[in-house]
């Protein structure tokens, strides 16, 4: 098994509002991204207390009902129904400690134990001697399992749960990809027939999921995910992630955080079209919290972008993007990541 190196882009499946300071239907479900995002959903509930069914929209009372089902009343089948028991009960495991561990009834070394015990049971139950003899590790044995079915598999820490993505269909593509301070060359293979999409996905009812990820110089990416034509592939996945391939290869050891920062700040660096939509998502899935990456780096991304343009501190109030143009966008995200490199290369030094 191939190790994980990082995982990386997350791509908003819902219509959403970007502003954070929305009310109503956008409020509701940008507040529950966050938390989603955050790996912490023990709160939530309250999100949807008082919700009137007659009267509120039907995208939240949709919202509120799964929530309700999936990680109150555990109501909900966890099985993915693809007809090998084997997989299903694997996938079954994951969204059981993905549930307990987002809810709060687990801490996240509380879960991590359950989960490799819950695996453990399962490959128990099979004849695995001789998955056994090659590892004592319970996710290579897994790993070994899925290779031998034809599955792809992938589990990794992706803080701050641990991850799985499962998918049986791939295809393979060369780029080569203009970055702010060079161009690199990738290799990308584009995934299908996927039965797990990983824990931002569950976490967040499909509203947003993971997309893209960089495995030991090589990048996926969910094929159903993009129009391979749009800036969206074209900035927000491709230039996106090959920041991500560049800085393992020129900076090796940094953490996911500034990873997703200086990432970001390529796309806005780039963007064109989606400028201010990518400022909207970045800004309303922020959070002051180093222990999510994603939100972090967002947080990190929308204050210092308005900073380096207006030269003061972000708004608490209002919508900050009022009037923004692009063109001031790119140039502050290319300032900032460029003085962001030469720091890192100082401190390297």
């Amino acid at each position: 098994m191939n190790i994980i190196k990082f995982i990386s882009y997350i791509f908003v499946l819902g219509a959403l509002s970007g502003s954070t300071q929305a009310s109503g239907p956008d409020s509701v479900s940008d507040s529950y991204i966050s938390l989603a995002l955050q790996g912490d959903l023990s709160t939530a509930e309250s999100l949807f207390s008082g919700l009137n069914p007659d009267t509120a929209p039907t995208s939240i009372t949709e919202l509120a009902a799964r929530f309700q089902a999936r990680f109150i009343d555990h109501s909900e089948d966890l099985s993915p129904g693809t007809g090998d028991a084997f997989t299903d009960a694997i996938v079954s495991i994951y969204r059981k400690y993905w549930i307990l561990t987002l809810m709060g009834n687990m801490s996240k070394p509380e879960g991590q134990a359950f989960l490799n015990a819950s695996l453990q049971q399962v490959i128990s139950q099979r004849d695995q001697v001789e998955y056994s003899n090659q590892s004592s590790d319970v996710f290579e044995i897994v790993g070994k399992i899925f290779d031998d079915k034809g599955v792809h598999y992938l589990d990794t820490p992706a803080p701050p749960l641990r991850d799985l993505f499962l998918w049986r269909t791939e295809k393979h593509r060369k780029y080569s990809v203009r970055l702010t301070d060079h161009t690199q060359k990738v290799s990308v293979t584009f995934i299908d027939d996927i039965y797990s999409q990983g824990w931002k996905q569950f976490a967040t009812l499909d509203l947003v999921a993971t997309t893209g990820w960089v495995e030991d110089g090589h990048l996926f990416c969910v094929d159903a995910a993009y129009d391979r034509s749009s800036e969206n592939f074209e900035v927000s996945y491709l230039k996106h992630e090959s920041r991500h391939l560049a800085d393992f290869e020129r900076f090796p050891g940094l953490q996911s955080a500034e990873l997703e920062y200086r990432a970001k700040l390529t796309e806005l660096a780039f963007a064109s079209t989606s400028t201010r939509q990518l400022l909207d998502d970045f800004t309303s899935k922020s959070a002051s919290n180093p222990a999510s990456p994603h939100a972090y780096a967002n947080y990190r991304v929308s204050r210092d972008v308005y900073r380096e343009i207006y030269d003061k501190p972000f708004p608490e109030t209002g919508n900050a993007w009022q009037g923004i143009t692009t063109q001031s966008v790119n140039k502050a995200a290319r300032d900032l990541l460029q003085r962001a490199t030469e720091k890192l290369q100082a401190d390297r030094q």
